[in-house]
């Protein structure tokens, strides 16, 4: 769709066939309000930020300043992590998302799950926002818990142990930043920054899923082009992971790293 037709269609509630199938009239407050939209664009705001939502697998999810926007990448992720977990039975399956910003990831995965709960950890209170409001809309706030706290004190003081550890941590090399379009640099640029190399969060996040994960239970990170050799490496260095696998997203790159904890993992 175009930017016209994405801000007509949040501000009158209607498909892009119903805007040509029962073209709609404009209230004169209507008229202002898509001049405005058109004018964020032309300054640069990101679609999303504007319309104050993106579709998910298909489910609403809303966004504003301050929080990551979701990826197509990303529902690669999501739609492994669905597959993984229905491998391993009806049981109950309890997840954990580091760095959940919107919540997208646990708003997906645990719709398509009847028998799964999560915890959506972030250290933005901002964001947390936008992840409690998307749990309830989607019909998923008694099963997702948002957390505000960072990683490394949420291990040391909790008792869960995970079925499994997702994240889409950021991992964009900080010098890259400053080349990225002017849309993207409008969102929070801790949910961008990935350190010198990108890779700054991996080095935490996979030894902590290892202290919270139960014996044989999945991590699945999302990463960035380039670095699956270096990701590769972090896991092997770490030790502990059984059947680590790459998946590609739709435009055939790597995206996805998963991995089981090992039984020899104490």
């Amino acid at each position: 769709m175009t930017d016209e037709e994405l801000f007509l269609t949040a501000l009158l509630g209607c498909t892009r066939s119903e805007l040509y199938t029962h073209p709609p009239t404009l209230t004169e407050e209507q008229k202002l309000e898509l001049e405005r939209m058109k004018w964020r664009r032309a300054a640069g705001d990101p679609v999303q930020y504007i319309c104050g939502f993106t579709e998910f697998l298909g489910h609403r999810i809303e966004v504003g300043t301050g929080v990551l926007i979701p990826r197509p990448e990303t529902e690669v992720l999501a739609d492994e992590v669905i597959r993984e977990l229905k491998t391993d039975g009806q049981g109950e399956h309890f997840i954990l998302d580091i760095g959940t910003g919107s919540g997208c990831l646990p708003v997906a995965i645990v719709k398509a799950l009847p028998n799964c709960r999560a915890v959506a950890l972030d250290i933005s209170a901002e964001a947390l926002v936008f992840a409690r409001r998307n749990a309830i809309i989607n019909g998923v706030g008694s099963r997702i818990e948002c957390v505000k706290r960072d990683v490394f004190w949420f291990v040391d003081e909790t008792s869960h142990r995970f079925d499994a550890v997702i994240s889409n941590p950021p991992y964009i090399p900080t010098f890259m930043l400053e080349r990225l379009p002017e849309d993207v640099r409008k969102e929070p640029a801790s949910a961008l920054d990935g350190g010198p190399d990108g890779l700054h969060f991996y080095r935490y996040i996979i030894p902590a899923a290892q202290r919270v994960l139960k014996t044989g239970g999945l991590i699945a990170l999302e990463f960035g082009d380039g670095q699956r050799k270096e990701l590769e490496n972090l896991f092997a260095q770490t030790g502990g992971w059984d059947k680590i696998r790459i998946i590609k997203d739709n435009a055939g790159k790597s995206r996805v790293i998963m991995a089981r904890r090992s039984a020899a993992v104490s």
